[in-house]
């Protein structure tokens, strides 16, 4: 009698806390629900500058290496210059651009994960992901000429034209690096249709113009206006992605401008091709950017198109509201979604990959 009493109060005590589990659920999901409702009017009630969206037209097309995981690419005297990622297969290579075939290439250790790539000072500059270090090369043998470390993670990196470098570690701003690069000196905050944005990835930075970003699982490129960090253009990829390229090509993930003749070029990670682009920018005016417009994101997700950290101009101006939102979002939502991503993108480093040793193939 004690043992099926025993098991009957067991069976019991599992169904009240399935129960309570489920209403646990239940009350996040609706209370996430309700947020969002309030959230709403809020938004409709602060119009905000919508980015005028640009579809690019292909002007011709060069084969990519299809295993080149690209994290950063620069143009220089008629010669792409690509940065590779992955633990065990980084590296900085010098691809033809009429034949797309690697002609020089500088396998970096093991233990670091290539990232951004700019052309600073006639030298090649790179960033690494996790290990705070970058590295300079040689212009033309790519020969390792020194390195020096930053705080943080390196995402993208360009150079303006006046002899400065700016980072984007994924977060929410770009920031520029002093001229000896021990610190930063200036960072700019990113706002997209009003609302501050992360995940900026790969950098272009045309002298005497607005920067352009990738952004990590993103089809766009933003064109940045560097003095108030407003995104008013942006430059729609996902025609030419289903076009294409094909179902193993990653994210969008490197433009570069040919200053020969101001051609436009874009690939991706494990693209298929490189693509030289027409895009038809129109009367660029960095104060329209502040105008206000009709464009609202009442949904964040289904009208803007993308998911944001942070955000004001336009958000809940209620501080409990948002927090609320904020709190179910990241306890039931985003991290799962977020862990799974990142270590597809980008995997951890393992016992196996600390091998050091470069290897410098011709």
């Amino acid at each position: 009698t004690r043992s099926r009493t025993t098991i009957l109060l067991s069976n019991h005590q599992r169904e009240m806390v399935a129960n309570l589990g489920s209403r646990r659920i239940s009350l996040a999901l609706a209370a996430l629900m309700m947020t969002g409702a309030l959230i709403a009017p809020a938004l409709a009630d602060e119009p905000v500058r919508g980015a005028e969206v640009i579809v690019p037209e292909v002007v011709s097309i060069v084969p990519h290496d299809p295993t080149a995981f690209t994290q950063g690419l620069e143009i220089h005297n008629g010669k792409f210059y690509e940065s590779t990622g992955l633990y065990g297969e980084s590296s900085v290579r010098i691809v033809n651009m009429t034949t797309g075939e690697v002609e020089l290439q500088w396998d970096m250790p093991d233990e670091y994960f290539g990232e951004g790539l700019t052309i600073w000072n006639d030298s090649v500059v790179q960033l690494t992901w996790r290990e705070n270090t970058g590295f300079i090369y040689d212009l033309e043998t790519l020969e390792p000429r020194g390195e020096f470390t930053y705080i943080g993670e390196g995402w993208g990196l360009c150079s303006d034209g006046e002899d400065n470098l700016w980072i984007a570690d994924g977060g929410l701003t770009i920031k520029r690096f002093s001229h000896d690069l021990t610190s930063f000196e200036e960072e700019v905050e990113v706002r997209v249709d009003g609302l501050v944005t992360d995940k900026w990835n790969e950098l272009e930075c045309p002298s005497n113009d607005p920067f352009l970003a990738n952004r990590w699982y993103d089809d766009n490129v933003y064109r940045i206006n560097t003095e108030t960090g407003i995104v008013c253009q942006k430059v729609d990829f996902s025609a030419i992605r289903e076009q294409f390229e094909t179902e193993d090509s990653g994210v969008l993930n490197g433009i570069a401008r040919d200053n020969a003749d101001g051609g436009w070029w874009v690939t991706g990670k494990n693209w298929s091709n490189y693509y030289q682009v027409n895009i038809p920018w129109g009367d660029f005016d960095p104060s329209s950017c502040e105008e206000e417009s009709s464009i609202q994101c009442e949904a964040l997700v289904l009208q803007c198109g993308v998911s944001y950290w942070k955000a004001t101009d336009g958000f809940a101006q209620d501080l409990e509201f948002v927090s609320v939102y904020a709190f179910f979002f990241l306890l039931i939502i985003l991290p799962p979604l977020y862990i799974w991503k990142r270590q597809t993108e980008k995997p951890p480093l393992t016992s196996e990959d600390k091998q050091e040793g470069g290897q410098h193939v011709l």
